[in-house]
């Protein structure tokens, strides 16, 4: 018998964030929730004292990775590679946190992909398409925050240099594109209750 896991469409998940906001949580308050159950995740699932190395993107996928890495970092060596300067104010907040763990470049036992999330469209080009393949290339345990970079959220089209991962932590249920998209690409799905 093959279990068939529950998905959400991107319109779906955006109104689900919504009524959230509309009730009064703040989108900063909403990334620092997915922060806390990633890093909780991450933790409950490969253990502490690991070398953890963060590419966070510019949008709220990218906050989401600078509040995760505010979470690691007490029992983990955490390091953020910033692929393009944050450019919401939420996530320039999650930012400012961690600000002092952003380095160039160095080696780690797991790699998070916080690039580029559910709003994203193919394909991929630039600094993030270099991190893509860099992330590809590297010897690594290699978890994707919400939907690894490359793939297309509702369709689950995959850019050539999409981030090949282990593991997706899906933030609130997996979204279609990360099924679709196969296990060679998405991995294991963790899924991660953030309270919507």
């Amino acid at each position: 018998m093959v279990m068939v896991m529950e998905a959400v469409s991107v319109a779906e998940m955006k109104d689900l964030e919504n009524k959230k906001l509309e009730e009064g949580l703040s989108i900063f308050d909403l990334m620092d929730r997915v922060g806390k159950a990633c890093a909780k995740i991450i933790e409950t699932k490969l253990g502490t004292g690991n070398r953890i190395l963060i590419f966070c993107g510019p949008g709220n996928n990218g906050g989401d990775g600078y509040a995760t890495a505010h979470y690691l970092r007490e029992n983990n060596d955490v390091r953020i590679i910033a692929v393009k300067e944050p450019k919401t104010e939420p996530a320039q907040r999650c930012c400012e946190r961690v600000k002092d763990l952003i380095v160039d470049y160095i080696e780690a036992d797991i790699v998070v992909d916080a690039m580029l999330g559910f709003s994203a469209k193919l394909p991929l080009r630039g600094e993030i398409k270099r991190y893509a393949k860099k992330i590809n290339g590297m010897n690594a345990k290699k978890i994707a925050i919400d939907i690894p970079t490359g793939i297309d959220a509702d369709t689950g089209d995959a850019d050539e240099d999409a981030v090949r991962v282990d593991a997706t932590i899906c933030l609130h249920m997996p979204k279609n594109g990360v099924i679709r998209a196969g296990k060679k690409v998405s991995g294991e799905l963790w899924v991660a209750d953030i309270g919507l």
